[in-house]
């Protein structure tokens, strides 16, 4: 069969996710190519193209998508820009991986989701962790009843949530960009939390910021956050878990990344080290519960990974496992986690900012 080629919108070299993931996924996997690229500039893009060996490069997203030779659109940009160029792609026919969040809001998400549906194409949403071999592991653990029936789950982010951004990054610190610290570090780790052990059927939450001036990094500018740094979230999931997330916006590097699940006959540990960006994106040390005040490594079955040695660690094992689902569903039809659920994780961010202004 011809490889699945995908055109990727955004994916500058300097600093960018669609070239430290998207990109060198797409080059080490067999069944896909990165066709072609566009950013902002010409000469970014022209970058970008030779380094990886693509055959098309354009600063116009529209050429991109109207190309023939492009059968599938990766949407790498910033999320105020998600939802004209998901558009874009949906009307040209094209399938669609979107980077999280989907859209600014659940009503663009939900706007996003249907205008999907209505096209009748393929359509991921980068909800990655639920590709990672460490959590898949885990939930087959769980599944299997390895630690007995699990009682509760607490899971830690603890990253430096730039207390001194660079200009190109302010809007991180916008609610209303969609991007921000609840949106991206919070949807990432509450999915993944979800995912492996249910929804949350009640909750409570605490949303703070605790920092509100902040110097802009060069410039000696002060900018006013006006998203939250600190998130408490707490609750009973449909399995029956009583589940806590805590997101910190710590100093620099922060504690990194730990949740603890703890069952009848034992706990797991799942753990990224200080300066972790993430549950999706870091990688992951599985733990087991062995003997007294003991903790075990638990290693990852081979069968799991299904990519390259040389995308097994960093950003993008998790993301070039995902392309290999969308490369399917484009021949079955079927993918998770597709725009529905990005639109259930929107909601779920809805319902922490609810419970949290009751």
């Amino acid at each position: 069969m011809k490889p699945l080629r995908v055109g990727v919108i955004g994916a500058n070299l300097q600093g960018s996710w669609g070239a430290a993931a998207h990109l060198p996924a797409l080059k080490a996997l067999d069944g896909l190519e990165a066709a072609a690229v566009a950013t902002s500039h010409q000469a970014s893009a022209d970058a970008t193209a030779a380094h990886f060996g693509i055959p098309h490069a354009f600063d116009d997203p529209r050429r991109l998508v109207e190309h023939p030779d492009v059968d599938a659109v990766a949407v790498c940009v910033r999320v105020p820009a998600h939802r004209e160029l998901v558009m874009l792609a949906l009307d040209a026919g094209k399938h669609v991986y979107c980077e999280w969040p989907l859209g600014r809001d659940t009503a663009e998400a939900e706007a996003l989701h249907a205008a999907a549906q209505a096209r009748g194409v393929v359509h991921m949403v980068g909800l990655q962790s639920r590709h990672s071999p460490a959590l898949l592991h885990a939930r087959n653990l769980i599944a299997e009843g390895a630690i007995g029936t699990v009682r509760s789950a607490a899971l830690t982010h603890s990253v430096d949530w730039i207390s001194q951004p660079f200009p190109s990054i302010t809007y991180l610190q916008d609610r209303a960009s969609g991007a921000h610290f609840l949106s991206i570090p919070g949807g990432h780790s509450l999915d993944a939390l979800c995912w492996l052990l249910g929804e949350y059927t009640e909750l409570s939450a605490t949303v703070r910021t605790s920092l509100v001036d902040l110097e802009v990094f060069g410039t000696g500018e002060t900018l006013k956050r006006t998203s939250a740094d600190q998130v408490l979230v707490g609750g009973v999931l449909t399995s029956g878990v009583v589940a806590s997330v805590r997101l910190s916006g710590a100093s620099s590097p922060g504690t990194g990344v730990r949740l603890e699940i703890s069952g009848d006959r034992g706990d797991l540990v799942i753990s990224a080290p200080p300066g972790a960006r993430g549950i999706q994106m870091s990688e992951l040390r599985l733990q087991k519960t062995a003997g007294l005040a003991e903790l075990q490594d638990v290693a990852i079955p081979e069968s799991l990974f299904h990519v390259p040695a040389a995308v097994r660690q960093g950003p993008p094992l998790n993301v070039a496992e995902s392309y290999l689902d969308f490369a399917a569903a484009v021949r079955t039809g079927a993918v998770s986690p597709d725009f529905g659920d990005a639109v259930s994780r929107h909601r779920t961010l809805d319902e922490v900012e609810a419970a949290a202004a009751a």
